[in-house]
């Protein structure tokens, strides 16, 4: 049987231990680099019988005492049968021509995301995703998910759903 000035030291040693590992944990709370956020609207359209395009705004927040550096965009839906697929990303320039051709997708809100966008610390922005794919309107209409990935130069990925 240990004595109770043993087990004391030891409980006097992994109070000193907790503490030191909470201050640890708590002094870099903000240099984990992520977005916090979702998707706020979802629009489709078809551009043809084989092809479709989604919107998607969303709102994101960066908590991270660092920015946020917009690397990749990327749309991944889930269809109805479980299959997934990946989008090409449609930029500023081609969404703002996108709009008008497409009266189904309604008003562009807000303006697109863009490779190289910092989203400085503490900052929330509201923006829009577009991205089309090889599938008919229906499908996308139909599917089951969808995921927005954004990539930070530095390499996290935030998903907002």
């Amino acid at each position: 049987m240990p004595s109770k000035t043993l087990l004391l030291c030891a409980g006097i040693g992994l109070l000193i231990v907790g503490v030191l590992i909470s201050g640890g944990l708590l002094a870099t709370r903000g240099t984990h680099l992520t977005l916090d956020g979702s998707i706020r609207k979802t629009r489709t359209a078809g551009l043809s019988a084989t092809r479709s395009v989604i919107v998607l705004d969303f709102r994101a927040t960066n908590p991270a005492d660092y920015p946020f550096v917009v690397k990749t965009v990327e749309v991944e839906i889930t269809l109805a049968d479980g299959r997934r697929a990946i989008g090409q990303f449609i930029p500023e320039v081609d969404a703002k021509l996108l709009f008008p051709a497409l009266p189904a997708l309604g008003e562009k809100l807000v303006p697109s995301i863009a490779t190289g966008e910092k989203i400085a610390k503490k900052q929330t922005v509201e923006r829009m995703a577009a991205a089309s794919f090889e599938a008919p309107e229906s499908d996308i209409a139909a599917r089951k998910g969808v995921v927005l990935r954004l990539r930070d130069a530095d390499g996290p990925v935030a998903e907002l759903r």
